[in-house]
């Protein structure tokens, strides 16, 4: 039964990707294509690391940033709500942080075993992993205005409500971790 939810989500995603890859060739929008078959890389990369059984995470965390990964192009990119809302962007932010910052305690507690540690401890390190992957995040989406001439970034303003989202998002994800850590959640 697992297997083939494993399978169905695999093929989910990847028909998902593939039409939205084709949509922005369509609409000639080739950094969103491109954008596409680069998560796919990536998804592709995490399978095969996943199956090779060195690196465990917990299933409802891979959804958690499959549909980040999802609304982010698809309807952020495709169906462009980046542009035509101001809340998609934020509500995003906060998602993807906490999304993310799981998924990197997960991988980090799995090479170092954190998770035995005092709740505050494990707060302070999944908040913090949100929040430096989402200063990483804002970095590449500076690197990629600059050299593909894009607008992922719109402004000072824009890039101060980015960081403040996904400020909330780490710390939510701290929060969730550090209550959730007795249960078999992470």
């Amino acid at each position: 039964m697992k297997y083939k939810f494993l399978k169905y989500k695999f093929y989910l995603v990847t028909i998902i990707l593939f039409l939205t890859a084709i949509g922005s060739l369509m609409k000639k929008e080739y950094h969103h294509m491109w954008n596409s078959i680069f998560i796919f890389f990536c998804y592709l990369v995490w399978i095969y690391i996943k199956n090779k059984g060195e690196i465990y995470v917990r299933e409802y965390i891979e959804i958690l940033v499959i549909i980040t990964v999802l609304l982010h192009n698809v309807f952020g990119q495709y169906f462009n709500l980046y542009m035509t809302t101001e809340w998609f962007d934020k509500a995003l932010h906060v998602f993807g942080t906490f999304s993310f910052a799981l998924f990197f305690y997960s991988i980090i507690d799995i090479i170092t075993n954190i998770s035995d540690k005092p709740k505050m401890f494990t707060f302070i390190i999944i908040s913090s992993i949100g929040i430096s992957s989402a200063a990483i995040l804002e970095s590449v989406e500076f690197i990629l205005d600059t050299i593909f001439k894009v607008k992922n970034q719109h402004g000072l303003t824009d890039i101060n409500l980015d960081l403040i989202f996904n400020l909330i998002g780490g710390v939510l994800a701290g929060v969730f971790g550090a209550f959730a850590k007795n249960e078999p959640l992470i």
